[in-house]
């Protein structure tokens, strides 16, 4: 706790509530932002579907070990906070991001793409 802090200050607190909220709304307005910028570039999107799938969010999570399955359920939350992400400020993203994922496996693979 800050050492100048006075319990008594109401008035001071609440000052430093609404100074904290300020900062906490730009914060987020500039993440928003930038999270836009990101995801409105083709390789902006490849980097996000690299980064959820690194994760796991679309396997099964279950592993012997409960260590292991710790991680795993961590990396997974990881992933799945970068996809509430995306559905809360990009929706329509995914579903470029998942044909354009698509797309590319196929052309690995020698199959053509419709």
């Amino acid at each position: 706790m800050d050492k100048d802090f006075d319990p008594t200050d109401l008035v001071g607190q609440d000052a430093a509530r609404e100074e904290r909220k300020a900062a906490d709304v730009f914060d987020r307005d500039r993440f928003v932002v930038d999270f836009k910028w990101l995801m409105q570039h083709k390789q902006g999107r490849r980097i996000m579907w690299w980064l959820i799938s690194q994760a796991g969010v679309f396997r099964n999570p279950w592993r012997p070990s409960a260590n292991e399955m710790s991680f795993v359920a961590g990396n997974m939350n990881q992933g799945q906070l970068l996809l509430t992400e995306i559905f809360t400020i990009v929706p329509d993203s995914f579903t470029t991001m998942m044909k354009e994922a698509n797309d590319d496996a196929k052309r690995r693979s020698g199959q053509r793409s419709e």
